[in-house]
């Protein structure tokens, strides 16, 4: 004999879904919000359930840093025509970084099959990084999900290995100096505190969108400076992934006291040459970032 099983168990079953799991209805207001959920966002059940999924929260961006909220939205899209979407997006993590996610949304039907709302099954993804199952050279924190810095000294001996490669095998790498707009104005005007939500904002997001082959680490936390180390390719390689980096912290938002700070970057990078040595790289690659400073924000140069 069958069993009919009541909406509270199909509702217990979403809620120990291992991906995030989050329904609205057809104003697009959240009513289910799953513990996955929680745990990839940063956001509880109890901060977003009533709010509507566009009201500043998720704010899913392509890999250009286009907000799809509004008319490329694939829930809304979804409740228009009923067909399901996928997507790979970045979502704004409550602490402010981007994060790479694969996202499925799926129409909601009443009884009558008519369309009352849309579901999104979404869970982290390395479609950032090239799609490449994830061999960052990164830390894991205490949970495994998101990476910790690699410090000054490791990035040093990094880009030492990496100078070693091309020196005997000819193994081309590129390194970034990335480093955040102002920093030093931020730190007088708002405190080390907001510095550091920038800082660790910037660098998840920069670590989301490098391949698994690249390292991003953070060089001098005073200065809000990043380095990464990019394998292979050319200036031009170089400069388009830069260039994205900037994009993606670009539509970072650090929640502050109610508001939220907006970060930039500036970026210099260099090719290695024969004859480099680390400091030669090093040096290059910081010319070229405060020449990008000096000139204005939100810039980047490859020399």
């Amino acid at each position: 004999m069958m069993v009919e099983l009541s909406p509270e168990i199909y509702r217990a079953v979403l809620e120990c879904a291992p991906v995030g799991v989050y329904v609205v209805d057809r104003q697009r207001r959240i009513v289910f919000w799953n513990s996955a959920a929680e745990r990839i966002t940063g956001y509880l059940g109890q901060e977003v359930i009533g709010h509507f999924c566009h009201d500043n929260l998720l704010m899913h961006c392509d890999q250009e840093s286009n907000i799809l909220c509004g008319g490329n939205c694939p829930m809304a899209s979804t409740m228009l025509d009923g067909q399901p979407r996928d997507a790979n997006v970045f979502l704004l993590h409550k602490d402010g970084q981007r994060i790479p996610v694969r996202v499925r949304a799926v129409p909601v039907r009443d009884e009558f099959e008519a369309v009352v709302g849309s579901a999104e099954f979404f869970e982290r993804s390395t479609f950032g990084a090239a799609g490449m199952p994830d061999r960052r050279r990164h830390a894991g924190n205490a949970h495994g999900e998101i990476p910790e810095f690699v410090d000054r000294a490791a990035m040093s001996a990094l880009v030492g290995e990496a100078l070693a490669g091309f020196t005997g095998c000819g193994e081309p790498f590129g390194i970034l100096c990335a480093g955040i707009d102002k920093a030093v104005e931020l730190r007088h005007t708002d405190g080390c505190h907001a510095v550091g939500a920038v800082l660790h904002a910037a660098g998840q997001t920069m670590a989301a969108g490098i391949r698994p082959s690249d390292t991003v680490g953070l060089w001098n936390e005073q200065d809000g400076r990043f380095l990464v180390l990019i394998a292979g390719g050319d200036a031009a390689a170089l400069t388009v992934c830069a260039e994205r980096l900037l994009r993606l912290v670009k539509v970072a938002a650090v929640p502050w006291w109610g508001e939220h700070l907006r970060v930039t970057l500036s970026v210099g990078g260099t090719l290695v040459c024969p004859g480099d040595t680390v400091e030669s790289l090093l040096e290059r690659a910081s010319q070229a970032l405060e020449t990008c400073q000096a000139q204005g924000s939100d810039s980047v140069s490859v020399v």
